[in-house]
Formats: structure tokens, sequence, C-alpha cells
């Protein structure tokens, strides 16, 4: 017989394996906010697309249902304690950009920045909002994905094998284990 599991609070052993992600957004006054962001998953189909969830009373719900686009920007093992410290911050009252030393890049498409320190990064606007319950889905359009010069296979994909992002999954985070195929589904 199988164990339940407790969900935690805000679900957050529901997480099984979401990368996770630092997600700029402008704020009212032309700066940026930084939030930690593990409920981030693809969509199958073309355009390319995402959906992004955000609990409804976070200050990023609000920015990014004003604002209409974002960029999320991959954690790395070295951005692990700027991901703790986006993720329990209020970006009302702190600079996450200044607190963590984040160093911007001008985005191709929308007006948050890249965060240099970020191997992967998906440029996105906003098509959908839907509310459900105490949660907010951003479903969005991607612009565009970059990765560093390393992580390009030089064809127009990611070297893999060598992408450090981590991944938030039963309230812990972890590394990307090793490729066991190269199949798609």
């Amino acid at each position: 017989m199988r164990v339940p599991v407790d969900l935690g609070v805000f679900g957050e052993y529901l997480h099984y394996g979401m990368p996770l992600t630092l997600v700029t957004v402008m704020k009212e006054d032309g700066s940026v906010n930084v939030a930690t962001i593990a409920s981030i998953t693809p969509l199958p189909g073309e355009p390319s697309r995402l959906v992004m969830g955000v609990l409804v009373d976070n200050y990023t719900a609000r920015l990014v249902e004003t604002e209409r686009e974002f960029v999320v920007n991959f954690v790395t093992p070295e951005l692990r304690s700027a991901a703790r410290a986006c993720g329990s911050i209020s970006g009302v009252t702190t600079d996450k950009m200044a607190l963590c030393g984040f160093h911007p890049i001008p985005a191709r498409h929308v007006r948050p920045p890249l965060l240099d320190e970020s191997p992967m990064n998906i440029e996105c606007r906003v098509e959908h909002v839907i509310k459900v319950d105490d949660l907010v889905l951003f479903v969005s359009k991607i612009l565009v994905l970059e990765v560093v010069p390393e992580l390009s296979n030089g064809r127009g994909g990611v070297l893999v094998e060598k992408l450090p992002t981590l991944y938030y999954a039963f309230g812990r985070t972890f590394a990307r284990g090793p490729i066991v195929g190269d199949d798609v589904f």
C-alpha cells in the first residue's frame, strides 16, 4: 500500500522537480524586483509558452499582472543563497538586485533585465492571467530563450549535460542528475 504525503504549506511538496528560478520584473518606480519562483513549466504547442504560478498576495504577482512581461533566470548552485534571500525578503521595501549583487543585462524584447549570473534566461510576455483561489497563473509567450556561449551546442540548442541549474522538489533544493537518454517522449 502507498503512503500519503503531506502537501506542506502552500502545497510546496507538490513541487516534484520544478526548476528553481529568479524572475525579474519591473517595479512601479522603474527599478527591478527579483523573486524566487519554482512554479514554472513549459506548455506544448506553438508558439512556445510557459505558465508561472504565483500566490495572489505576492508583490511579484501584482507587478507581473501590471507590467505583463518578465524574465526567468535559472538558478545555479552559486546562486542558491541569493535565491533563498529573494524568496524570503519582500521587494516592496528591499532592493534585491543590490542586496544580492546582481548584474543586469538588457533583454532583447522586454524591459526587465536578464541576470548576468544566470546561465540561462527566458524572456516572456504575458498573454493570459488566470486567477484560481489564492493563485495567479500567468500564461506567457516565450519570446527568446538564451544561454551563455559555453552552454550552446552551436546549432541553436543547449548542452544539457553542462547545464548547472538547480531544482526544487518536495521542499528541498537539488542539482540535476545524470542524463539517462536522448529520447523525446
